[in-house]
Formats: structure tokens, sequence, C-alpha cells
């Protein structure tokens, strides 16, 4: 994830900070950063379908840090794929499922650390685990909000237009989004390190004067990332004095050639030549935003209350299922499950 090497480059911007410091502001949180660093105590159960609330606490532990130093979070989630990362995504699909092969491998051999390494590595946080997280945070009455694609995207806005003050993240991408200031390496204390956009110029490892964001986001883009793989040979510092020397290496004659404007005599207005897509429909938007619909599916969740299943279902009282989080797919695993005729899901 991220900008790879680009947070040494700029390490001379950096300065301490400690959460209180922003006592009385209003902060975005990369939740799935929390959400991926939670899920490392207990990945062999996320892996396996189990119950737990491991990953859940870590989170509402950050939280309830912000909240104790006077901060108030608003926790931003991912949403549905972008196109431009399919590739991405299916090498991480990929990846994870070796993982998984390799971890119940060294599992069945009896290499227990190899097996909790891999498992680590296999875990994927997926949208009915980050759902899972969504309901506590409304029970405590935690501002959240699920991006329509990346919560990158979703928090630079939120900073650019003052809806918050600072985002928390682990991912250089927020700098080359144009983000104006982020904290990074937060940890159980509240320490972290801050990032201020404006402080570019005065960089000492790679010289930004003169550089506009444009150019910033074009260098970090030819250097390689999630969207675009890197040229051979090309890193950070090469990407830099290719920028510096030329500028721009944008193609923008496509874009004019698309999407010039004209003038329509029927609508009597000026136009697209090609329209850009119409945004996503709003109920949709809205449902995916609050966390009621699934972002890849755009159906909403299937919620069950515990009480309510405990007290109709023989399969869920055989199981004894005391977790407030019920995995379906893991309930579906074990012979009650497959068994169970009660349950609408069996």
């Amino acid at each position: 994830m991220g900008i790879q090497g680009l947070l040494p480059l700029l390490k001379s911007t950096m300065q301490p900070i400690h959460i209180k410091d922003l006592q009385g502001c209003c902060v975005a949180v990369d939740t799935y950063s929390w959400l991926h660093k939670g899920a490392l105590s207990c990945s062999t159960d996320l892996c396996k379908g189990r119950p737990t609330s491991r990953h859940i606490e870590y989170c509402m532990h950050r939280v309830n840090l912000l909240r104790h130093y006077g901060v108030k979070p608003v926790l931003v989630f991912d949403g549905g794929f972008l196109p431009m990362k399919l590739e991405q995504e299916n090498k991480r699909a990929r990846s994870r499922k070796e993982n998984l092969a390799r971890a119940i491998e060294h599992e069945a051999n009896g290499n227990s650390t190899a097996a909790y390494e891999c498992y680590q590595k296999a875990v994927d946080i997926s949208p009915s685990i980050a759902h899972d997280l969504i309901q506590v945070l409304k029970q405590e009455n935690v501002s959240y909000v699920v991006a329509p694609y990346e919560a990158d995207a979703q928090m630079t806005f939120l900073a650019v237009n003052k809806q918050v003050d600072a985002v928390i993240t682990e991912d250089s991408d927020l700098i080359a989004f144009g983000c104006p200031r982020i904290i990074f390496k937060m940890d159980k204390y509240g320490q972290g390190v801050e990032f201020q956009y404006s402080r570019l110029h005065k960089n000492r490892e790679l010289c930004l004067a003169g550089f506009t964001n444009r150019m910033v986001l074009e260098m970090c883009i030819l250097s390689g990332c999630d969207y675009l793989q890197s040229l051979p040979g090309m890193g950070l510092k090469r990407a830099h004095a290719l920028i510096s020397k030329f500028k721009s290496y944008e193609k923008k004659a496509i874009l004019t050639f698309q999407h010039q404007r004209v003038y329509d005599p029927v609508a009597e207005d000026i136009v697209h030549l090609s329209d850009i897509p119409e945004s996503q429909d709003e109920d949709v938007a809205k449902g995916i935003a609050t966390g009621d619909l699934d972002p890849f599916t755009q159906m909403p969740f299937q919620v069950f209350h515990l009480s309510s299943l405990l007290s109709g279902s023989p399969c869920l009282r055989l199981l004894n299922v005391s977790s407030l989080f019920l995995n379906t797919n893991w309930i579906r695993s074990t012979k009650a499950g497959k068994d169970c005729k009660c349950c609408s899901w069996a």
C-alpha cells in the first residue's frame, strides 16, 4: 500500500506529535488500517470463520483514546473496488489464498509459529467485518462514513473541505492525493509523526521547491502506485528528476479529445463531447456511506440479532454461541449448522 519509499524521503518535513495536541479537533481515521492491525491478534480465528471481537476491541481502544484527549474521530471505511486497481486486488487475493494454504499445511505439520505468521498474511478484511465495527460505532455514537470506493480519496475530500482537521493513516497515498495534514505511525499511546503538505517545499531529502501539487502527484504515479505499475528501473528519485525536467508526462490531449466542451443547440447549453459518467444512484450511495449496504454487492447486509437467533434456533443453542459477532459461514461449516432446518441461512 502507498507509494514505496516516499515517507523516508520526506523525513525532514515530519514532526513528532501526540494526539492531545489535536484537542478540540475533528480527525478522519483510515479504519481499515486499524482493522488490519487489530486482526493480527486474531488472524487464525478470522481465517477459519470463528467468532471473535478482538479486532473490534483494538479499534475501539483507539477510538476511546482519541475521545479521552478531546478529539472527535470520524472513522472512514473503504467501499467498492476501483476498476483501476483490479489487477492489484487480484494479486492481493492470490497472495492471501496462497498464505492460507501454507498456514493450513504448517498447522498440519505441527509448526504453529509458521502457521500463525501465514494466517496473519491471509486475513481478508471484508465488508462484513467492517459492518460489525459499524454496529459498535452506532451504539457508541461515533461518526463514520463508508466511501464509495477508496477511503484515501474520501479522507482527502474531508480534509481539503475542512470537514476534518487532520487524517490518521499509515498510507502514503494520502500525500499523492494532496491531503493537507496527516498523522502517521500513531501508537497505542497516541504518539505519532505529523506531515503537513505546506512544508513540502522545505524538504531536504528530495528538493520539491517549485513543485505543484500536480507535479508531486505525477512523480508518485511515475514511480509506481496501486493504479499503475512503475517502469523498469523507475524509483522515486528518478521520477523526481524526470518531473523536474519535463514538468508533466500526462497525455492531456486524450482528455481534450474525449471531454472537450461543445455547444448543444438543442439544449442551448455547453456540454461535454463525451459525457462524464453519472454518479452512483443517490439511495445506493447513501446506503453504502451509512454502512447499511455492502459496497461490493450494493445489497443490504444480513443482520442477525443474537437473542432472537438463540431463542429460535436449536442449532445455535447447541453450538452455545456467545459472541456478539456471528459469522454465518462458520455456522454453516459445523455439523449442527449443516443439519439445521430452522434457519433461513442454513
